[in-house]
């Protein structure tokens, strides 16, 4: 006898003996729906309303196709991202598993995108005016991060049937690839990268702490993940000082 079709409605079930007094559950949530936020405002001006934010004399070009590509898998990452967390929190676990698959394979796409536009990016500054100097900070900070969003990721698969891993895994790749978007935020690129780091920081020092209050300790995840981060960031700005990350850059130009 063959195996016997599933359910299409158990999808949607809710797990039994939900724990109710869980009053975090929504942490996630609120974390997902606040970097959502941080991307809309980021890329407003020059994504989401460019046509609306461009001076009436001076429209400005349209973007290629590989920049709208990558605006859209972005946009879907946090979209995905905040979905899942709902998910999780209301107990629909099966939901949420079935569009795992679709989340590992946006990852994907996520990384491949942003990587074409990090090694694009160096010509299309120089261009438009910008220093060695300016450009190598973002480049070889960029790369680093999404070398970071794919460890995170990878692990975060890896330990898909322990959702106390899984969720911190996924929030802390989340985290470490908004950069982009804070950096876009008014008055944000004159204080670079300060204004990048410490927001993010921020939102490791959200999860600590929640972590402190609902497990009373933080969870090596959390720990491990804010260390990883902490040395992306702490190799990546040295570097793109140095004269190694100017010729990178110049070699991309």
């Amino acid at each position: 006898m063959g195996r016997p079709e599933p359910d299409a409605a158990a999808v949607w079930r809710v797990d039994p003996a939900p724990r109710a007094h869980d009053k975090w559950r929504w942490f996630f949530v609120c974390v997902a729906l606040l970097l959502a936020a941080i991307v809309a405002v980021g890329f407003a001006p020059s994504f989401f309303l460019r046509s609306i934010t461009s001076a009436p004399d001076k429209p400005r070009p349209g973007l290629p196709a590989y920049l709208i590509l990558h605006g859209v898998a972005l946009t879907s990452w946090y979209l995905l991202f905040a979905a899942q967390t709902w998910l999780a929190a209301t107990w629909r676990t099966r939901l949420h598993r079935s569009l795992g698959v679709a989340g590992a394979v946006l990852a994907a796409v996520v990384f491949s995108l942003s990587m074409m536009v990090v090694i694009r990016a160096p010509a299309r500054d120089i261009a438009a005016g910008a220093s060695v100097g300016e450009i190598s900070l973002m480049v070889i900070g960029d790369i680093g991060i999404l070398l970071l969003f794919a460890v995170l990721v990878l692990l975060g698969i890896r330990f898909r049937g322990r959702p106390d891993i899984h969720k911190r895994l996924m929030a802390l790749a989340s985290i470490s690839i908004v950069a982009p978007a804070i950096a876009r935020w008014p008055g944000a690129e004159a204080t670079l990268p300060l204004s990048v780091v410490v927001p993010q920081l921020s939102f490791c020092a959200a999860l600590v702490v929640h972590d402190i209050v609902t497990r009373r300790r933080v969870h090596p995840a959390t720990g491990w993940g804010i260390v990883s981060y902490l040395f992306v960031v702490g190799v990546s700005v040295p570097l793109a000082l140095s004269g190694l990350g100017h010729a990178l850059v110049k070699a991309l130009k």
